[in-house]
C-alpha cells in the first residue's frame, strides 16, 4: 500500500514549512507542499468559476471568508493530486500541524491496517467535538477509533482513494468549509472516524490558526433565514443526541473543544 504526505503550504509561510519539515524528516513517509496561488485562484474570475456563493449563502448564512475559501480550495488542490498519483492513502496536514513522531508513525501504521480501500474512510487525528463511544475499534493499548459525530478540525487526517473522489465532487465548488465535516458525512457519505486521543493539534500558540481569526469576525453577519433553519436542524439534532446517540451509542462530547 502506497502512502504519502500532502501538506498545504503557501510560500508565504516559509517558516512554518521549516519548522514541519523537521518532523516529517523523521517520519517513513513521502511528503511534499503545495499550495494554490492567492493571486490566480482568489481572483475574482476564478472564484466564480470554483466557488457557489449562493449555495454557500444559502446553507452557512454568509459567504465564506477568502481565508475559508484558500484554506478549501487547498484541500480539494491536495484531493487532486493524490488521485493523480499512485498512491492508495494520503495524509493530508495544514502547515500549522504540529504532533510527537513516535506516537505518530505508530498510529499512523495501525490505522492503514484496519483502512477499508473499498469503502470511502476518513481518520482524523485531532480533537473531535464529539462522538460515539460504543463500537470503538481499539488500535492498542493506548489509542482507539471511534465515529465521529462532529468536528470542525482539518489541520491532519487520514483518507483513502474513494473518499477523496466523494469529497471532490460534494464540495467541487467549495460552498461550505474544508473542515465541516457534519457536511462531509452528509453530502459525501463519507464513513469518519477518529484517533482517541488525538495525535495532532494545532501549532496556535506559536503561528496562530489558519481560519480562527477570519471565522469569528464573520459568524455574527448570518441571515435570518439561516438563523430560523439552523434553530430548526439544532432542535431535530438535540432530539437525536438524547433520545438515542447519548442512551444507546455512548455519545460522548468533549469539552475540551
Amino acid at each position: 500500500m502506497k502512502i504519502a504526505i500532502f501538506v498545504m503550504n503557501p510560500d508565504k509561510n516559509y517558516e512554518r514549512r521549516r519548522t514541519l519539515t523537521e518532523l516529517l524528516k523523521k517520519t517513513p513517509f513521502q511528503f511534499q507542499f503545495m499550495s494554490i496561488n492567492d493571486d490566480i485562484d482568489l481572483a475574482p474570475d476564478a472564484i466564480l468559476k470554483s466557488h457557489d456563493i449562493k449555495k454557500t449563502k444559502d446553507s452557512l448564512g454568509r459567504d465564506l471568508t477568502r481565508g475559508e475559501l484558500a484554506s478549501t480550495l487547498n484541500h480539494l488542490l491536495a484531493y487532486r493530486k493524490f488521485l493523480d498519483s499512485e498512491n492508495d492513502i494520503a495524509i493530508i496536514l495544514e502547515d500549522d500541524a504540529d504532533f510527537i513522531v513516535d506516537k505518530f508513525n505508530c498510529v499512523i501504521s495501525l490505522i492503514i491496517n484496519i483502512t477499508n480501500e473499498k469503502k470511502p474512510q476518513v481518520y482524523l487525528l485531532t480533537p473531535v467535538i464529539s462522538y460515539l463511544n460504543h463500537n470503538s475499534q481499539r488500535l492498542n493499548a493506548d489509542y482507539k477509533v471511534v465515529e465521529v459525530v462532529q468536528s470542525l478540525d482539518s489541520s491532519g487526517y487520514i483518507l483513502n482513494r474513494e473518499a477523496a473522489q466523494r469529497m471532490i465532487s460534494a464540495n467541487s465548488k467549495a460552498w461550505f468549509i474544508a473542515d465541516d465535516w457534519v457536511r462531509y458525512k452528509r453530502y459525501a457519505n463519507l464513513s469518519i472516524f477518529s484517533v482517541i486521543p488525538p495525535i495532532i493539534i494545532q501549532n496556535i500558540g506559536v503561528f496562530g490558526s489558519n481560519l480562527a481569526n477570519s471565522r469569528s469576525k464573520t459568524v455574527r453577519k448570518r441571515t435570518l433565514k439561516y438563523i430560523l433553519s439552523r434553530l430548526s436542524y439544532k432542535i431535530i439534532a438535540d432530539l437525536r443526541k438524547y433520545l438515542w446517540l447519548m442512551p444507546f451509542k455512548g455519545y460522548v462530547r468533549n469539552k475540551n473543544v
